[in-house]
């Protein structure tokens, strides 16, 4: 489930858009889903668990985005994946399945949390991991084996922007939803390292 303030900014990009066809995947309960339909727009969705949504007029089919979406090429003008690239076991397959569902001329609109903050990486530094580490022996007694509550790809901008670009998506815009209070604290060690790397070759 997406927090607090991520689907506001997506709806504030979708605001004043022309009327278009928009998958929202994964779509979770359907509450963006939901919101983009009263503005107007033609949306489908698709989740792992369609079992879980519960927008009514609107249908949820099964999506798996490690596999093959349940949608023909270039049948999207926009597609939202909010909060749910970090859950896959392939976020290769799921950006390239993005960009086979768009028109050539789509949009997708991708959000994730951002792994390359320096409180995360502190974080990375300390523990060597950017999320709490979970042992198996927790994972199969709290999940079973369904993992895709987790955040399995962490994956930072370099590499998202890589496997965009290699797929033929072009950036368009980085923005975030909110600042965090311990940025800001944390903003001279930024600069120290960003001092201390200028000293590379």
């Amino acid at each position: 489930m997406a927090r607090q303030g991520v689907h506001e900014k997506v709806l504030s990009y979708m605001e004043g858009k022309a009327p278009a066809r928009v998958l929202d995947c994964p779509a979770g309960p359907g509450a963006l889903a939901g919101k983009l339909k009263v503005m107007g727009f033609e949306v489908s969705c698709c989740d792992l668990e369609p079992e879980n949504f519960r927008m009514e007029g609107l249908k949820c089919n099964y999506g798996n985005l490690n596999g093959k979406l349940p949608y023909k090429d270039g049948e999207f003008d926009f597609v939202l994946c909010v909060e749910g690239i970090e859950h896959t076991e392939n976020p290769y397959n799921a950006i390239g399945e993005f960009a086979r569902v768009l028109k050539p001329d789509g949009v997708l609109v991708l959000t994730t949390p951002n792994y390359l903050n320096i409180e995360r990486r502190l974080k990375f530094l300390i523990t060597g991991s950017f999320t709490k580490p979970v042992s198996l022996e927790f994972f199969r007694e709290n999940l079973g084996e369904d993992a895709s509550g987790l955040h399995l790809s962490t994956l930072g901008y370099t590499e998202i922007k890589f496997v965009l670009e290699r797929v033929g998506f072009e950036i368009k815009e980085l923005t975030f939803d909110r600042e965090k209070p311990k940025q800001k604290v944390l903003k001279p060690l930024v600069l120290l390292i960003r001092l201390y790397t200028r000293l590379w070759s």
